[in-house]
């Protein structure tokens, strides 16, 4: 991915690379200056041990995973620095390390930073074990590493109250962006040209990339009681307004269907100028925040006020009312009405959300749904339980056997390397390492980058070593210069941080005085015969293809939406609102139909020959993803009209039948129910059309029944499509075997 040179020094990864640089540079050379050149080194290396977590995340979580890898690493190079001259020995506790890091690493992305990293402990203990003859020798060194860790956990913690609110900063604005560029997207559904179907998906998507960026300020904002207690701070002010990011998300998603349902309605034609003006306004809000708030221009709120789009909503509902007037006699008239009515107070609804951000950014008083004490619910933890992972034990899980064909192809290349004469044998042990990931397509991108990468690597490395012939000094400041490009470009490209970490390999032996044209011949064999390995492991050693969860993505996502509207009606039932819970709900439906439509784009990928399962994985993904939004719309439902109770026993159990329709897709002694819903689906479809007339008539009158059966109506519409979406679902899950069950 291009970008400018000013995107590039200002991005996230280059500051993390300049402030590893400093502060991991910085024992390096205070130790040569004063003679004490291999304290230096393995300071250096125990600070890059802790480097990968200094990122942005909460205090506690970053200093704890920076404690525990920095403990590990030194005890793992302890560890395999004394039992290398055991073959037997060594290869028992090499493949069972390595199984136990990279089972864990998927677990989450902190899990999968610190495994990264005891990787790396694990190829430098290897590496330098013939140097170290004793255990006493061992120690000298752990106690090095750990004092380089020490260091770097101080700096880091030093720096975090500096860095995190210009890592905050950068995620709010990343997040308005995205939201702007939905909403934008948002407005092609009114256009009967476009494809209905493909606005959805990539609506979906854009909300993907939105719920990333949710995550991430999570991260840091709600694991920190100062940041929620102190309102004023701009941390605390960052809280309220990734409180109101989120309701706007929803809001989106919900007014999707509206925006859908009315895209080929001829009641809309006499409208959509101001529904564009309003969309537009958003949009524009959105972007002018994003501005002022990359400036700081605090002033500016104070006086904003957006004249057209207050005139817009003024003339819709104006209008509206007209429609409600002349829709009386009209029943497809009505149910348009309905929907555009629905869309005016989604939309206004949302210029309140941009109110109540430019207030925060104001330092006006604001308020939450939420009381301040929930707030640290929703922040993300790390955890592994013992449940969970033994449910994983088993070949059928990924993990497993990602865990186990990255821990037998790395055994393997190390040992073959050995048996080949190829010197530093452990670098073929980190190359799998670093390009087995637990999906092919992933997986394939890094054996390439790998490959091409080192080979650029090793062109500009003996070229700068024939031309400047340089000393251990010119030797340091090149690598270190390489190891700050590597690390900012980690996340970018891949091949290019290859390079400049072969780069950093070549010259930090330049350093150590070791034989440069054998660091260079040794690392294209041990990278081209790993890469190999790698290739023939994606495809034989347990092999794990994407498709092969669509079945456990697609079925935790349908529970993580029957639970969102389990919540609902038992809140309807309970005549209580709890917006915690509710909220709670949301977020992990939002999280799993994330990790829907990444499997999917992992499935378009690794098998883009199959043009009919590629299809079905669309249009299973689109219909998911409305049936969230339809229940997200009950949920909103429930905002707009707290004091709502079930009027009609008939539309509460209506909407429990369609709880058990969902309940039929995930679970197998449910699948009774759904030849049950289909046959009563069909009767309230006619239930359904009475009703209509019903409320058509009562709108002609004017009468003060009107809005009560309307309530009703909703309820039931919205049941009526979660029915009709779990029939379809159901068509498509059953018969693919490939979807159905797993491999």
């Amino acid at each position: 991915m291009s970008m400018t040179f000013k995107e590039y020094i200002t991005s996230e990864d280059t500051e993390t690379a300049f402030r590893f640089i400093a502060g991991a540079a910085l024992p390096l050379l205070v130790c040569t200056w004063l003679g004490y050149t291999e304290m230096g080194i393995f300071m250096l290396l125990g600070a890059t041990f802790v480097f990968g977590i200094d990122i942005p995340i909460a205090l506690p979580k970053k200093l704890g995973f920076m404690v525990l890898s920095g403990l590990l690493s030194a005890c793992i190079f302890v560890l395999f620095t004394q039992v290398q001259g055991y073959p037997f020995l060594n290869g028992i506790l090499l493949l069972a390390v390595l199984f136990v890091l990279n089972f864990v690493s998927p677990f989450s992305p902190n899990f999968s930073i610190v495994a990264l990293f005891l990787n790396l402990s694990v190829m430098i203990g290897l590496s330098m074990a013939d140097s170290i003859g004793t255990l006493a020798e061992a120690l000298i060194k752990a106690r090095y590493l750990l004092l380089g860790s020490g260091w770097y956990i101080l700096y880091a913690l030093l720096l975090h109250p500096l860095q995190r609110p210009r890592q905050i900063r950068r995620r709010l604005l990343n997040c308005l962006r995205l939201t702007a560029e939905y909403l934008e997207q948002q407005a092609t559904l009114l256009d009967p040209a476009e494809s209905t179907g493909q606005t959805l998906l990539d609506l979906s998507k854009k909300q993907s990339e939105i719920v990333a960026v949710h995550q991430q300020i999570r991260e840091v904002l709600l694991r920190e009681p100062i940041n929620i207690t102190s309102p004023e701070t701009f941390m605390g002010q960052a809280t309220y307004i990734l409180a109101n990011l989120v309701d706007l998300d929803e809001l989106a998603t919900a007014s999707a269907l509206s925006f859908q349902a009315i895209a080929d309605r001829p009641e809309k034609d006499e409208l959509l100028p101001l529904l564009r003006t309003l969309n537009g306004c958003l949009v524009t809000q959105l972007r002018e925040m994003e501005i002022h708030l990359e400036q700081e221009d605090q002033a500016h709120w104070a006086q904003t006020y957006d004249q057209q789009a207050d005139e817009a909503l003024q003339a819709l509902n104006h209008r509206l009312d007209d429609l409600k007037i002349r829709s009386a006699t009209q029943a497809q008239s009505a149910e348009a009405y309905r929907q555009l009515r629905r869309i005016q107070r989604y939309t206004e609804q949302q210029f309140l959300l941009l109110e109540n951000m430019r207030n925060v950014l104001a330092q006006r008083n604001v308020s939450l749904d939420l009381a301040q004490e929930q707030l640290p619910k929703f922040a993300i933890y790390d955890t592994l339980e013992w449940n969970f992972l033994r449910s994983h034990l088993s070949l059928q899980s990924g993990f497993f056997r990602y865990a186990l064909r990255i821990a037998l192809t790395a055994v393997g290349a190390y040992y073959l390397a050995a048996a080949l004469g190829f010197g530093y044998p452990s670098w073929a042990l980190l190359t799998v390492l670093v390009i087995l990931k637990p999906g092919f397509h992933l997986s394939r991108q890094r054996l390439a980058h790998r490959v091409y990468g080192t080979l650029a690597g090793l062109v500009v490395g003996l070229l700068l070593y024939y031309l400047l012939q340089p000393d251990p000094w010119l030797s340091m400041g090149i690598f270190l210069v390489s190891q700050f490009f590597a690390f900012s470009y980690i996340k970018r490209q891949y091949a290019v941080t290859t390079g400049f970490f072969t780069l950093f390999i070549l010259f930090f032996y330049s350093y150590l005085q070791r034989e440069f044209m054998d660091a260079a011949y040794f690392r294209l064999l041990d990278t081209l015969m790993a890469a190999a390995l790698c290739w023939l492991a994606m495809r034989f050693v347990f092999p794990y293809w994407e498709v092969q969860n669509l079945p456990v993505v697609v079925k935790a996502s349908i529970r993580a939406n029957r639970n969102l509207l389990n919540n609902v009606l038992e809140q309807v039932d309970a005549g209580e609102r709890d917006a915690t819970a509710y909220k709670l709900y949301r977020k992990e439906a939002f999280l799993k139909m994330d990790d829907l439509l990444n499997s999917y784009r992992l499935v378009q990928t690794e098998s883009s020959s199959k043009t009919e399962l590629i299809n079905t994985t669309q249009y299973v993904s689109l219909l998911i993803y409305t049936q969230l939004s339809q229940i997200i719309s009950l949920g909103l439902f429930l905002k707009r009209t707290p004091n709502y109770q079930w009027q009609d026993p008939d539309v509460r159990e209506f909407l429990r039948e369609t709880l058990a329709g969902l309940n039929s897709l995930t679970e197998p002694k449910q699948q009774t129910a759904g030849a049950k819903q289909s046959l009563w689906k069909e009767q309230k479809s006619q239930e359904l059309t009475h009703r209509r007339r019903e409320i058509d008539r009562l709108l002609l009158s004017n009468s003060h029944g009107y809005l009560p059966r309307v309530h009703e109506l909703f309820w039931l519409e919205t049941a009526y499509e979660l029915m009709e979406i779990t029939d379809k679902l159901r068509d498509k899950l059953s018969p693919q075997p490939e979807m159905a069950t797993s491999a």
